[in-house]
């Protein structure tokens, strides 16, 4: 298991538009940002669209830049090997901790490797209790 920190998530509110997604995205590629996971849903009569990047400040003045309005949030995020079951058992040590998971989305980089953002009721100790297990997992 590999290590749990805090990050910096992007909540981009898209409207109801036709290609806002393909557009958000490239307007942070296009600014020489790597997207870690992004995920995008409808709430409603509009879209929200949801980044994980390697350099968020960046990534929101680009967006901005852009015409878009952002929120940041905390999020955990945690990269692992991409193996059967990894996220389930992240999701299970938050689970018999006790710590709530508000949401959840993932991104597989293709190199047997994975990323998974968690937006819990408690970002700090959802962080200590994965990294406990981590711990517990090397010994």
């Amino acid at each position: 298991m590999a290590k749990a920190r805090k990050e910096v998530e992007l909540a981009v509110r898209v409207g109801n538009k036709t290609g806002a997604l393909g557009e958000i995205l490239r307007a942070v590629s296009e600014a020489g940002v790597n997207i870690l996971a992004y995920c995008c849903y409808s709430d409603r009569a509009e879209g929200v669209v949801l980044l994980v990047t390697e350099d968020a400040l960046k990534a929101k003045l680009a967006l901005e830049a852009a015409g878009y309005r952002c929120r940041a949030n905390t999020v955990v995020v945690v990269g692992a090997a991409d193996q059967v079951g990894a996220a389930a058992r992240l999701g299970r040590h938050l689970g018999q901790a006790g710590i709530d998971i508000l949401y959840s989305y993932a991104s597989s980089s293709g190199a047997a490797r994975f990323c998974a953002v968690f937006k819990t009721a408690d970002d700090d100790s959802a962080i200590r209790v994965l990294e406990s297990a981590r711990l517990a997992q090397a010994a």
